[in-house]
């Protein structure tokens, strides 16, 4: 495996930063063109609002948005910040997995390409659950293929590694991970009545099994959770408080209709993205995590 001096980290580690930064503007241009109809291969970049097409000095990652005061320059309309923040967890996504494999002794191998294909694929996944509460089937299919072309380049092509055990490893923890998970979920839904999580989501942590086999699933999956967890109390935090304030304004204006019932216990959940930065913290920390778990018998 290359080697890379410590001196060397801090350089590497920007260059992912950067690299990752214009991946994650490019995933979010992708995930927002799909929501409006339009093709990512075609046309250039935007302004939302007035349509403007936009110059190379608009269309720098973090910086244009940042100098323009987060709004286009053109209408003077606001530009949401999930431009700069997507790009700023694509940045530090890519800087993590590159600094941990580094540490690892995986420099800048095609492991590390495959994790950052990954890396890419699962923020598309999420932006787009964001959008739309769907994963697409074409996200699962890419992670599959991307682990697929990994297996048989590092394998066969340039002996990294053994292919038929990182395969075999990789097939029980994708099953042993998803078809218990599929089990649980299917009898939820029905003693629930209801959906209790999308057939999206499974698909997704049976990609998860793939990459990082079923020990570190352990972790990935309680990790998942605890994001999902906390999103959806944030996220009912904040739309009751819409609600407590949409009912005050029509308390001020002498509103005497019935108000709008807030129900928030059967609100779905946006998991798509708690099992996507699950997968990335498994990336930087899993092996450690695995090891420690191993060490305890």
């Amino acid at each position: 495996m290359p080697y890379v001096l410590p001196q060397f980290l801090v350089p590497a580690a920007l260059l992912a930063f950067v690299l990752g930064a214009c991946v994650g503007s490019f995933v979010n241009c992708a995930a927002l063109r799909r929501e409006t109809g339009e093709s990512v291969l075609t046309g250039r970049s935007h302004c939302p609002h007035c349509g403007q097409t936009l110059g190379a000095l608009e269309l720098i990652p973090l910086l244009s948005w940042l100098l323009q005061g987060g709004k286009c320059t053109h209408c003077g309309a606001g530009l949401s910040a999930r431009y700069p923040l997507v790009e700023l967890v694509a940045g530090i996504s890519f800087a993590a997995i590159v600094v941990a494999d580094v540490l690892w002794g995986e420099a800048f191998s095609l492991h590390t390409l495959h994790w950052l294909i990954l890396a890419a694929i699962l923020l598309y996944a999420s932006l787009v659950d964001i959008d739309s509460r769907t994963i697409p089937d074409a996200c699962i299919l890419a992670a599959i293929a991307v682990r697929v072309a990994y297996i048989v380049l590092a394998g066969p092509v340039l002996g990294q590694i053994d292919a038929s055990a990182v395969a075999l490893e990789s097939l029980i923890g994708a099953f042993a991970i998803a078809l218990p998970l599929l089990a649980v979920v299917l009898i939820a839904d029905r003693v629930l009545g209801r959906d209790s999580m999308g057939g999206g989501d499974i698909k997704l942590f049976f990609v998860a099994g793939l990459y990082f086999g079923w020990r570190a699933c352990l972790f990935l999956i309680m990790i998942a959770c605890f994001i999902g967890i906390i999103s959806a109390l944030v996220k009912q935090q904040r739309e009751l408080k819409a609600h407590e304030e949409r009912a005050s304004i029509l308390e001020e204006v002498g509103f005497t209709g019935e108000a709008e019932e807030l129900n928030l216990r059967h609100a779905p959940i946006v998991f798509g993205p708690a099992i996507a930065a699950a997968c990335i913290i498994t990336m930087v920390v899993g092996r450690q995590l695995v090891m420690w778990y191993a060490g305890l018998f």
